[in-house]
C-alpha cells in the first residue's frame, strides 16, 4: 500500500470525531489541502469542500462524498466522579453497560465505565450515566468514543475504533492527492459531511443549500457490513444499493465500466458489485434532493463497533480494498467515457441481438401446436 495514503489514514484515524463534533477531522483535511493545488472551504453547515480542476474539458463534474463523524459521546455535566454523556449514533442497547468510554478532554484524555443507560422521550439520543476511573475534569462538549485503539494493523487488516467513515474521509483526501500530485486532467470536489450518524444531516445541508453544483455526479463513501459476497478482502464494492433503495442505474452501469477496465490492466485490482443492505447511505438523501448518485463502500466487520456477544470491538477493513477504492476513484477522475455510454453500448448489443434473431418469432407455430394448448411459454 502507498506509504503516504496510510499515513494520512493513520493521521485521521487518530482523530476524535462524533456527529456534529468533527472540528478535528476538518483541521487535518484543511492541512493536507495547503500546498496540495486543492482548494478548501466550508459551506453554510460547516460542510468541508475541497476542490481540484485542471483542464478545460473534463468529460464529468464529479463528487466524491464522505462522512467525517462516526456514533460517538459528548458529554453533558458531570459531577465529582459521575458523567453524563449523550450518545449519538446509532449502537444496540445491550453494547452499553460496563463498557469502556475514552473522553477527549482539554486537559487530556480519560476513560470512564457506562454504569446506566436510557432513552429520554425529548431527546433523539441515549442519556449515559458513566462513573471516572480517575479524577479528571469533562467539560460539557467533550467528544467520547469507545476505549478502542484508534488504529492497528496486523498484516493486512486494519482495526480501529473508528473505520465508519474516517475511512472513506481518507480515500477521498489519499485519490484527490493522487490526482493532483500528478497534475490530472479532472474535475473533483471532495465533499466532507458532518452528522452523517444522525441521520444524513450535513449531506442533506448540503443539498438545501445548493453546496452540490446540479449537475454533478455523486459518488459517496462508505464502509459497510460486510455480505457472503463481499467479504473483508474481496475488494471495492461498486454498490448498487443499501437498505432502503437502489441508486442511479446509469451512473452505476458507468462505475462498474471502469472498474472492469481498472481490473483488466492491474492485477492488484478488485471489485465486487453489490447490493449493501446494512444500513442507509448518503447516495439515498442526494437522490431524494434530485441529484443523480451512487455509491462506493469497503467491506466492514464489527459495524459500529459491535463485536460477538455483545461486546464492543474495533471495526475492521483491509487494507487491499482500500487501495483498490483510492485506484478506482482516480481512474472514474481521469476517465474519458461519460455516464450512460455503457448504457448506449449496451442497448446497442440488445439492438444487434434483435436484428440477427427477430427472424425466429416467425412464422407463428401452426394451430394447435402444442404450445399453442399450453398457453405459451
Amino acid at each position: 500500500m502507498n506509504a503516504r495514503h496510510l499515513n494520512l489514514l493513520r493521521t485521521l484515524l487518530s482523530q476524535p470525531t462524533a456527529p456534529f463534533h468533527e472540528a478535528a477531522i476538518v483541521l487535518q483535511a484543511r492541512r493536507w489541502a495547503e500546498g496540495r493545488g486543492v482548494s478548501f472551504a466550508r459551506d453554510s453547515s460547516g460542510n468541508v469542500l475541497l476542490r481540484y480542476r485542471k483542464g478545460r474539458a473534463a468529460p464529468v463534474r464529479w463528487v466524491f462524498s464522505a462522512h467525517m463523524d462516526h456514533p460517538g459521546f459528548v458529554a453533558r455535566r458531570q459531577r465529582g466522579e459521575q458523567l453524563w454523556a449523550d450518545f449519538l449514533g446509532s449502537v444496540r442497547r445491550e453494547y452499553f453497560a460496563g463498557s469502556r468510554v475514552r473522553f477527549f478532554a482539554p486537559r487530556g484524555e480519560v476513560v470512564a465505565r457506562i454504569v446506566g443507560v436510557r432513552k429520554p422521550a425529548n431527546s433523539p439520543w441515549l442519556a449515559c450515566r458513566l462513573k471516572l476511573g480517575q479524577a479528571a475534569e469533562v467539560p460539557a462538549g467533550s467528544i467520547g468514543m469507545w476505549d478502542l485503539p484508534a488504529v492497528r494493523i496486523r498484516g493486512k487488516r486494519l482495526a480501529g475504533r473508528a473505520c465508519d467513515d474516517v475511512v472513506g474521509t481518507a480515500a477521498v483526501l489519499c485519490a484527490m492527492d493522487e490526482i493532483a500530485s500528478r497534475r490530472l486532467s479532472a474535475d473533483v470536489t471532495g465533499l466532507l459531511t458532518r452528522a452523517e450518524e444522525a441521520a444524513f444531516i450535513g449531506a442533506m445541508a448540503a443539498c438545501e443549500t445548493g453546496s452540490i453544483p446540479q449537475d454533478a455526479m455523486i459518488v459517496a463513501m462508505e464502509t459497510s457490513a460486510a455480505q457472503p459476497a463481499a467479504r473483508l478482502g474481496d475488494g471495492v464494492v461498486v454498490r448498487v444499493g443499501d437498505r432502503v433503495r437502489t441508486y442511479d442505474p446509469s451512473l452505476t452501469g458507468h462505475v462498474s465500466a471502469v472498474a472492469e477496465s481498472l481490473r483488466k490492466r492491474d492485477r492488484r485490482f478488485r471489485y465486487a458489485r453489490q447490493l449493501m443492505p446494512g444500513g442507509t447511505c448518503e447516495s439515498t438523501a442526494y437522490a431524494m434532493w434530485g441529484y443523480v448518485a451512487t455509491g462506493l463502500c469497503l467491506p466492514l466487520g464489527n459495524y459500529h463497533n459491535q463485536g460477538k456477544a455483545g461486546r464492543i470491538a474495533a471495526e475492521q477493513i483491509h487494507l487491499d480494498d482500500f487501495a483498490s477504492l483510492v485506484k478506482l476513484l482516480v481512474a472514474l477522475a481521469v476517465d474519458r467515457r461519460r455516464p450512460g455510454d455503457a448504457d448506449a453500448m449496451l442497448r446497442g448489443q440488445l439492438q444487434r441481438l434483435l436484428r440477427t434473431r427477430r427472424k425466429f418469432l416467425w412464422p407463428r407455430p401452426k394451430r394447435g401446436h402444442a404450445a399453442d394448448r399450453r398457453g405459451g411459454s
